[in-house]
């Protein structure tokens, strides 16, 4: 056991000489992760320069009739443009892109695209209204990164753009704006030097992004994309795996080689979008490591991995070192503020069936079915753990094993032999782990190859069903692609022998994630790299009460400066929010004038001198706007989040030329009966006024007989004409008609106003169609639901009681 301890000693420190940092510990103590080099980053201003706002429309698209720009952005339209398309919709789309992407620009450090480098406006077409761009008028779904006169653009056709309007019916309104920006950040990447033929980071890269823009301008670490839990919930995948984990037992490659668009899992088929490995560069190394990508890997090298492996990023033992804590600190959702979202992403997965599902939409038939789980399923065979084969590692993937620890055990070892034609000393690594009850994440240091990693349970692992567990994390290093194509159908095989401390495997079907504590002090912990770091707009308030604010009360701020705030005025506005689906709004009156000579000044000067902050619950000044501004959206708790976050509940905006506050809430996320407060105001010169406001959500009245009284009947175009519904064992038809060719969207909800479904059907031609929802897939009981359709002409519902 010692000789092979020392073995990898050797190997490490000649691997890493010159790469790392690398310290050892005493055989069985805790290791700590070394540093990386500090200066992965591409410095933007350094190597693009600084970048002013354009001032030029560009001139060679034909069929424009149109044109309007904001600071970086410009929008471009042909003579069929929808009137639903306004133009204060255009303003609001312009407003979007530049108030995103110029945090992008001034605060995070990215540079503008192609175009606006070369002093003309980044560009948005509308797609299908007669421009160059392309696209008929009848495409009415899509949006797209695409090439327009000779530069990267944003190509969105009337779906997305009418989302930007403030009438339109459409629920998912606000994530067809996200959606927007999305492609935008494709344009901006593009002007990159190295973003040509990212593949597969393309899609993780990009959401990587828009995610850290969220996180950083709200400090909010939640509400990860669901396409994430691919990552999370089979780790056993390669890191740079497009469509994930195919029928056949392969992966996709990183260029979607091997698939074929009908031989994708579900959930899993959608691993190409998920964010997991740049939100650990960003999170452990810095948010320039994954810049660093943009400006120096293709071209060179076609893949991600593979750049990093590059002399001039962390080299060949780098990238595996890399991979190894990578899968490590994901087994043990080691995130640092992302961890508790992490852990959000597994609850939704966790037990559920992945499966084919080219079969399912053709045939309605489970087939290649997964229960869905990050832990790796073992058989004991004479005392050695043999992996379930078809869930072994692939290409930079890895094996998450639980171990039950024996009772009094104050240290456990664990043997690990690489088995198979494709798995050796090389491309092997192992160590183990656990949580503490104390919420510290403890590692064994890391073995390459066959050997026994050891680690002394100094600290008391986290128990679950009376079990003290630790995890066997098996991790294949290999992540050169190019010239090893086949390497995407490998799987990595291995046995482990429980040596001391060990009393068996445990069942990969309970979910021990649940059990751990995940808050430790890991801001003490020497980083792996010194990134770049944010300041916050956050103040701190403190306050003997959260709800009602004597004028003694005092704000302290952050730089702790020895000069306080007092609050010298508060309202407590209590309001009844009628329930809709449609955000319409509720206003009060500021009282602008009693503001004012509460703060020392002129009505006048209160919205160009007075700062508008919300008061988040643990007692922190926001003042930057989540909705327009100024304004925010905050979750059931009275916490600031972006209107993209799932848990956005109320909005609260503050009009300051109409002097009032309008409060409205997100569709299909209220009860009646449901009572919100939140917090928001204006500080000047050391004093405060707040608004401490109450928000009690009502229904509507019925609005006919044996119609139920919910959220949704909001806006509708009166009694049901071209919708009805019937159902058959358990399978709900809706059967609908079309005046005319049309965009349609199917919502299924509760009696109550929770939505339980939605789809975008898609665009139809004029006539009778059908749309069934499988109740008993859906696992959904006998009781009344409510349909919607929802398309151009009309908006209809109608409800229907469920006997299966």
């Amino acid at each position: 056991m010692g000789r092979w301890v020392m073995k990898q000693k050797k190997i490490l420190s000649t691997l890493l000489a010159g790469t790392l940092s690398l310290s050892f510990a005493a055989n069985g103590d805790s290791y700590t992760w070394p540093s990386y080099r500090s200066d992965l980053d591409y410095d933007t201003k350094a190597n693009i320069g600084i970048i002013n706002p354009p001032t030029e429309f560009n001139t060679d698209c034909n069929g424009v009739t149109g044109k309007k720009a904001g600071k970086w952005w410009a929008f471009y339209w042909g003579a069929n443009r929808d009137s639903r398309i306004t133009d204060v919709t255009i303003d609001s789309i312009l407003k979007k892109y530049d108030t995103d992407f110029g945090y992008l620009y001034d605060s995070l450090g990215w540079a503008p695209d192609a175009q606006a480098q070369e002093g003309k406006y980044s560009a948005i077409y509308y797609y299908g209204s007669g421009t160059c761009a392309g696209g008929a008028v009848s495409d009415t779904t899509g949006g797209w990164q695409t090439w327009v006169a000779g530069y990267t653009a944003v190509a969105a056709s009337f779906y997305p753009l009418y989302s930007f309007n403030t009438s339109c019916p459409y629920s998912d309104r606000v994530a067809q704006m996200d959606a927007m920006v999305h492609e935008g950040i494709h344009s901006m990447t593009n002007g990159y030097p190295g973003a040509k033929e990212a593949h597969w980071f393309q899609e993780a890269g990009n959401t990587w992004i828009q995610q850290d823009m969220f996180s950083r301008r709200n400090q909010v670490y939640s509400g990860m994309g669901f396409l994430n839990a691919a990552t999370v919930i089979a780790p056993f995948m390669p890191i740079e795996c497009y469509s994930g984990w195919l029928i056949d037992g392969t992966f996709g490659g990183p260029g979607a080689q091997g698939v074929t668009g009908k031989n994708q899992r579900y959930l899993l088929g959608g691993a190409q979008y998920s964010n997991i490995f740049p939100t650990f560069m960003g999170t452990w190394l810095g948010t320039g490591s994954v810049r660093w990508i943009y400006g120096h890997a293709y071209g060179k090298t076609p893949y991600l991995l593979e750049s990093y492996g590059l002399d001039i990023g962390l080299g060949d033992a780098g990238v595996r070192r890399l991979i190894t804590e990578f899968r490590a600190k994901l087994a043990m959702l080691d995130m640092k503020e992302w961890s508790e979202s992490i852990r959000d992403l597994l609850n939704q997965q966790f037990g559920q069936t992945s499966y084919w599902e080219q079969d399912y939409w053709d045939n309605k038939n489970y087939s290649y079915t997964w229960t869905m789980t990050p832990y790796q399923s073992t058989t004991d065979s004479s005392g050695y753990l043999i992996p379930t084969s078809e869930t072994t590692p692939g290409w930079s993937g890895a094996n998450v094993v639980p171990l039950k620890v024996s009772s009094g055990a104050s240290q456990v070892s664990v043997t690990f032999y690489p088995t198979g034609s494709h798995s050796n000393n090389t491309n092997m690594n192992f160590l183990l782990a656990y949580r503490a009850t104390d919420g510290t994440p403890v590692y064994s240091e890391p073995i390459t190859g066959e050997g026994t990693a050891i680690l002394n349970l100094d600290k008391i692992p986290s128990t679950t069903n009376g079990s003290q567990m630790v995890f066997a994390i098996i991790v294949n290093t290999e992540y050169a692609y190019t010239g090893n194509e086949n390497i995407r159908t490998y799987h990595y095989d291995y046995r482990l022998k429980p040596e001391t401390g060990i009393s068996g495997a445990g069942n990969a079907n309970t979910a021990y994630y649940r059990n751990f504590e995940l808050d430790y002090d890991w801001t003490n912990l020497s980083s792996s790299s010194s990134g770049p770091s944010y300041s916050s707009s956050s103040t701190s308030i403190s306050s003997s009460s959260s709800e009602n604010y004597s004028s003694s009360s005092k704000v302290s701020s952050s730089s702790e400066a020895s000069t306080a705030a007092t609050i010298a005025l508060n309202y407590n506005v209590n309001l009844k929010l009628p329930i809709d689906d449609n955000y319409a709004a509720v206003t009060f009156d500021l009282k602008l004038s009693e503001v004012a000579s509460a703060l020392g000044i002129s009505a006048s000067e209160v919205a160009t001198l007075a700062t508008y902050f919300a008061l988040e619950p643990n007692g922190t000044l926001n003042t930057s706007s989540t909705a327009n501004a100024p304004g925010h959206w905050f979750n059931a708790n009275g916490e600031v989040v972006e209107y993209a976050n799932e848990n956005a509940t109320i909005y609260s905006e503050f009009d300051m030329t109409s002097k009032v506050a309008r409060i409205g809430h997100y569709p299909n996320r209220v009860s009646n009966g449901n009572s919100y407060t939140l917090t928001q105001g204006f500080s000047y010169n050391n004093k405060l006024v707040t608004y401490t406001i109450t928000i009690t959500v009502t229904n509507e009245s019925s609005s006919g007989e044996g119609e139920m009284t919910t959220a949704l009947m909001y806006g509708l175009n009166g009694v049901a004409s071209h919708l009805e519904l019937s159902h058959n064992k358990g399978i709900l038809h809706v059967n609908y008609t079309l005046d005319r060719n049309d965009n349609v969207k199917v919502s299924l909800f509760t009696a109550y106003g929770a939505l339980v479904a939605s789809e975008i059907v898609g665009y139809k031609k004029a006539g009778d169609h059908q749309y069934n929802f499988d109740l008993n897939k859906m696992g959904l009981p006998s009781t009344t639901y409510i349909v919607k359709v929802s398309c151009g002409s009309f908006l209809e519902a109608k409800p229907i009681n469920i006997h299966k």
